[in-house]
């Protein structure tokens, strides 16, 4: 049945986490629309991490709820989440410096193979069709990166910007409804924050984007709604412009970092 178009993508309702005394996430109410970027954060210490460790399925919360279009999907093993749609990249890349820049992407479109292991291993028709269909997906998704002549070099001989490339290659070859970025634009230079900010923007009404950053001017450029937190709680959410000139935030850690950062639209015009 199709999703209706008012629904949440996700939905964190109310969400606790906990480590042992320490309230990490305390009440946390978040939605994330179809086709929106919505950015999180806030200083070290708010909550960044754990939250999208929640949304992933990495931590589950101690009290509240996750759903995703509308199901229930609190507690959910991060495979789970995977096989429904939901695809991330996080600050570690996690990628395989050994294997070629193609076959590290082709890791991420294990949800797509129609065919089993054993189909796979007797090499049988209908699983190398299904091979070379998501290698060619696989590349058309590196070419759209620009890092499509890079394909059979080994990930380990790239520097680290086309690294991360090769990471969102691979979380975007599984053709996600929800994509979690973790500080993507982390060890960029500001031209390729730009660059990463046109590919964000360009995701946008393909999928749904949580971003969890601290660059304000990549968030302040690319998402439509932000959400804040602070120790744990959400004290803001809305437009960029609207968190800009809330006062709680800005009394709170933003301050001159926002006031400075040129107003964008997210589309980056």
């Amino acid at each position: 049945m199709p999703v209706p178009p008012t629904q949440p993508v996700l939905a964190m309702d109310g969400v606790v986490v906990r480590f042992g005394g320490v309230v990490a996430l305390d009440g946390v109410h978040l939605e994330v629309d179809p086709g929106e970027v919505l950015g999180v954060i806030g200083p070290n210490g708010a909550g960044k991490t754990t939250l999208f460790n929640v949304a992933c399925g990495f931590v589950p919360p101690t009290e509240g709820r996750l759903s995703f279009e509308g199901a229930d999907v609190t507690g959910w093993q991060p495979h789970h989440l995977v096989d429904h749609g939901v695809a991330r990249s996080l600050q570690g890349l996690g990628l395989f410096d050994r294997l070629s820049v193609v076959d590290n992407v082709l890791v991420g479109g294990d949800r797509h193979a129609k065919k089993g292991f054993l189909s796979s291993l007797l090499a049988t028709p209908a699983a190398t069709r299904d091979e070379a269909a998501l290698r060619e997906r696989a590349m058309e998704v590196l070419e759209r990166l620009d890092i499509g002549h890079r394909a059979e070099e080994t990930v380990g001989s790239l520097p680290y910007p086309l690294r991360k490339r090769v990471a969102l290659a691979r979380a975007l070859v599984s053709e996600p409804r929800l994509l979690l970025l973790d500080e993507p634009a982390a060890g960029l230079s500001e031209s390729e924050m730009s660059e990463l900010g046109d590919i964000i923007s360009g995701l946008a009404g393909e999928m749904s984007v949580m971003l969890v950053e601290h660059h304000m001017d990549l968030v302040m450029r690319v998402c439509h709604r932000l959400t804040v937190l602070d120790f744990g709680r959400v004290i803001a959410t809305g437009s960029p412009d609207q968190v800009r000139n809330d006062p709680a935030v800005l009394e709170a850690y933003l301050g001159a970092a926002v006031e400075e950062t040129p107003t964008k639209e997210p589309n980056g015009a």
